[in-house]
């Protein structure tokens, strides 16, 4: 464990494996597959997918470029994750709840929701979320980490650089990574697919590639002053926690302590973990930002200029090696050795 991961207590162990039984429940399992995608657990390792398989909280399935998966949710959903995709399932705090986050962090996935029990479901890339109620919606993930997102049916809320916009039926916006949502427009009558738009933000890199690196450091930036909020808090409400154990531990009558357990001590439990989740939810939002977007328009360029380096190919990658070690100062305290 690195020096700012919090140890948690037994009781806060206890309570976070808890609400992973609770959402297994509510995973979506493989109904159809092709090819050979994978899973990545989240200690790291990767396993072939297979049917009746699934992804839960902190795991990805991959698809390769022959690969396609098709994810239900029994009556209630469906998830489809197309060919060269990542697709993760990541928790966070919400207004004091916790709840699982469905990410295109690379490529692209369509959702259809046919029936909602409970809160709204979260969608989204490492770069922007949305809420959706009763809705048909894809989601892309571009290589420079824009996103955009398409409406089918339903209402769905994007948000992003703390900005939000709704899409009707019929709707789709963009949004460039590090920014608000851009204009939403009207997809009837205009035939969209992943491989051409993804082209289109290729070719908005190579116009100013050192532009396109600074706009992906706004976001790092942004997920950085997220994580260190939410330590902060975890190591603040930790504090409180331990000290609420101690008292506990001096209470005499197993009343007055199952009392004092349940009011005082596991809410301050509950405070810390939800923090430590949001913290490291931003870590590795981060982390997937800088895997499959940085690290893609490296190579792009790379690719480009091995015989005959242009002359923006220096200072290209000197930007490039900078943002590597800003992300190192940033959040490398606050992955573990899993996670990379």
């Amino acid at each position: 464990m690195n020096t700012r991961q919090l140890r948690l207590s037994a009781a806060a162990v206890l309570i976070l494996a808890a609400f992973t039984v609770q959402l297994s429940a509510q995973d979506a399992s493989v109904s159809y597959l092709e090819g050979e995608p994978e899973l990545r657990r989240s200690d790291g390792s990767m396993e072939w997918l297979d049917y009746g398989g699934f992804a839960s909280p902190g795991e990805s399935i991959i698809t390769g470029s022959f690969d396609y998966v098709e994810l239900s949710q029994g009556d209630e959903a469906t998830i489809r994750i197309q060919s060269d995709t990542i697709y993760t399932v990541r928790e966070v705090n919400r207004d004091g709840r916790r709840e699982t986050v469905l990410s295109t962090a690379a490529g692209s996935v369509s959702f259809r929701f046919n029936r909602l029990s409970g809160r709204e479901p979260r969608i989204g890339t490492e770069t922007a979320v949305a809420g959706v109620r009763g809705t048909e919606v894809t989601v892309y993930s571009g290589p420079d980490g824009s996103s955009l997102f398409l409406v089918e049916s339903g209402l769905v809320e994007v948000s992003s650089g703390g900005e939000s916009v709704e899409l009707a039926e019929n709707e789709g916006v963009e949004v460039p990574v590090g920014r608000a949502p851009g204009e939403k427009f009207s997809i009837i009558g205009r035939e969209i697919d992943f491989s051409s738009w993804s082209a289109g933000r290729i070719d908005d890199f190579l116009s100013d590639p050192v532009a396109a690196l600074d706009r992906i450091e706004i976001q790092l930036q942004s997920f950085s002053r997220d994580a260190d909020e939410w330590y902060e808090r975890a190591e603040a409400a930790e504090a409180v926690s331990d000290a609420a154990r101690e008292e506990l531990g001096k209470i005499e009558g197993a009343e007055e302590q199952a009392k004092y357990r349940e009011e005082t001590w596991l809410p301050l439990v509950e405070q810390t973990s939800a923090a430590v989740l949001n913290y490291r939810y931003n870590a590795l939002s981060a982390l997937s930002l800088r895997r499959y977007s940085l690290s893609s328009l490296y190579m792009e360029m790379k690719s480009r200029n091995i015989l005959d380096p242009a002359p923006e190919y220096g200072e290209f990658v000197a930007r490039y090696n900078e943002l590597r070690e800003k992300f190192g100062g940033m959040f490398d305290e606050y992955l573990e050795d899993t996670d990379l």
